[in-house]
């Protein structure tokens, strides 16, 4: 059996308990360090979760030798920061979505990974899970034939937190879109390609940031509609439509593994059991990555984030969101 690949998580808030929780449940792999600013935090996380090795700072992680990828799991503003300095230390790295605030920073992140000859990927979990590995199938088989609409909503309420809270925080990286937008975004850049053209309306909160957003991008034959908000529930399925038939991705479609093909008179359910979450498939996609010496995966690739990025980076011009960090 060839040696555990060894991870580590920086940044130990809400996401980093359920990417931790899913770590543990794969075989090739184990959760040997954790870092937190606040070392009680980390003290606390690390028993948690088992691990020996925790640090109140961030340096020590990087330095720590038995580490062999980080886990980046710290605030939007910080991605850019954290990620190259884990890198100019020679670590591995898959960085929680999205990778970074603006394509610039996205564009200085690669250039280190590649310099330094280590992996990175942009952590959006969805891509890796078999049931959106299936609706990846279906379409490349041909089964809804050519590709003509896409609809994919992300929305919850939020108006009840605080506007210093990351949501809201233009200094944190805050607004809809970089939160949960960049998963309609994903779904249409990845089954869709590069849109000929972006039109995008908001609802700007006091703050600054995006409460509200909606987008379209139009294609030769084709269009996406896309949405995302935290000021409503909502039924968040995704619909993909071709012009032989239609894929639905059951609420919360980015998450869910229930999927339904319909094509003319017939329809075909799906659903598929998931391990843990569902973030252990990107965990062994990256496992399978750095067993292979690869620096990317070829599932989500380097210029696929930059490419979002910059969609993401057209949508805030034009609707006036600006970051510190621009």
């Amino acid at each position: 059996m060839p040696a555990l690949i060894k991870w580590g998580i920086l940044g130990l808030g809400k996401i980093a308990h359920k990417f931790a929780s899913d770590l543990i449940l794969v075989e090739d792999c184990e959760l040997t360090a954790v870092a937190s600013s606040n070392e009680d935090r980390a003290k606390v996380f690390a028993k948690e979760f088992g691990v020996n090795t925790f640090y109140g700072d961030y340096e020590s992680l990087y330095a720590d030798n038995s580490v062999k990828i980080i886990y980046i799991a710290s605030l939007n503003q910080n991605h850019h920061g954290h990620v190259i300095e884990a890198i100019k230390n020679g670590k591995s790295i898959l960085c929680e979505k999205p990778l970074a605030i603006n394509q610039r920073q996205v564009k200085e992140m690669i250039d280190c990974a590649k310099k330094h000859k280590v992996f990175l990927m942009e952590g959006l979990w969805t891509r890796f899970n078999p049931a959106f590995e299936q609706v990846l199938q279906w379409i490349d088989r041909g089964e809804i034939g050519k590709l003509r609409y896409v609809n994919a909503t992300f929305s919850f309420y939020g108006l009840d937190k605080e506007f210093d809270s990351r949501l809201f925080n233009l200094k944190k990286g805050g607004g809809s879109l970089l939160d949960i937008g960049i998963y309609p975004l994903f779904l249409a850049s990845i089954v869709m390609g590069k849109p000929n053209s972006i039109k995008a309306s908001a609802v700007v909160s006091e703050t600054g940031v995006d409460e509200q957003i909606g987008i379209l991008l139009t294609y030769d034959k084709s269009q996406a509609i896309l949405y995302s908000s935290f000021s409503h529930h909502e039924n968040m399925r995704a619909t993909i439509c071709g012009e032989a038939g239609e894929i639905y991705l059951d609420s919360r479609w980015h998450e869910s593994p229930n999927l339904k093909l319909v094509k003319k008179e017939e329809s075909f359910e799906k659903t598929f059991d998931f391990l843990g979450k569902g973030y252990t498939y990107e965990i062994l996609e990256v496992n399978q990555c750095l067993r292979n010496n690869e620096t990317e995966s070829s599932k989500w690739s380097l210029q696929q984030s930059l490419n979002l990025v910059k969609l993401m980076d057209e949508v805030r011009k034009q609707t006036g969101i600006l970051y510190p960090m621009d």
